[in-house]
């Protein structure tokens, strides 16, 4: 069994750097904050979970055909990372995908589609995209109380702030090994 996932990977490294350098303010309110590493910085477009390994090649190759060169053509989109969030009561910090997330959505539909009609795998319950790259977790059990309302404060403070460019041509399928220090993201190519 392979853990695996479908992304979207951000290279752009002037907004690595700017989501690194928010990191470290969030990191020295909240010290036990799990950053997402720079190099596993992306945005899910769908989580697998354990698939079989005679699933992967055939995975990659919907994903090669039919959204990265039926649907996106050899194209770059350009997107904008702005603004930080949080859900469940801050567990999850992330960052807005801002752009034709129109463009996404059907990426994502025509995805769903063609995994469950060849593949059957199941088509996630939440069908609508949520464009957020998440840049941090914080567990309830972690947070240091006695500057919480500070941290929320910071997000609440940042929730317009500008990182940069999130240039998108394709998306991968991922493999994730999870460790001890963090999970390990590995691309899945056939």
């Amino acid at each position: 069994m392979i853990r695996s996932f479908i992304a979207l990977e951000l290279k752009n490294q002037d907004t690595i750097n700017n989501i690194v350098n928010f990191g470290t303010r969030l990191k020295s309110n909240q010290p036990k904050i799990k950053l997402v590493e720079p190099e596993n910085l992306h945005l899910t477009v769908k989580f697998l979970g354990d698939i079989h390994e005679s699933q992967a090649p055939k995975i990659y190759a919907i994903l090669k055909k039919e959204i990265n060169e039926n649907l996106f053509q050899g194209k770059e989109f350009v997107y904008k990372l702005k603004g930080i969030g949080q859900f469940r009561k801050y567990s999850v910090i992330w960052i807005k995908l801002i752009g034709d997330i129109h463009f996404l959505q059907t990426v994502k539909d025509k995805m769903e589609e063609l995994l469950y009609e060849q593949l059957k795998i199941k088509k996630d319950k939440r069908r609508k995209f949520t464009a957020h790259l998440t840049i941090g977790r914080l567990k309830s059990k972690r947070i240091n109380y006695k500057t919480f309302e500070g941290f929320k404060k910071l997000i609440n403070e940042n929730k317009n702030l500008e990182f940069g460019n999130f240039t998108i041509n394709q998306v991968k399928l991922k493999k994730s090994v999870l460790t001890q220090q963090g999970p390990i993201y590995t691309d899945l190519v056939f």
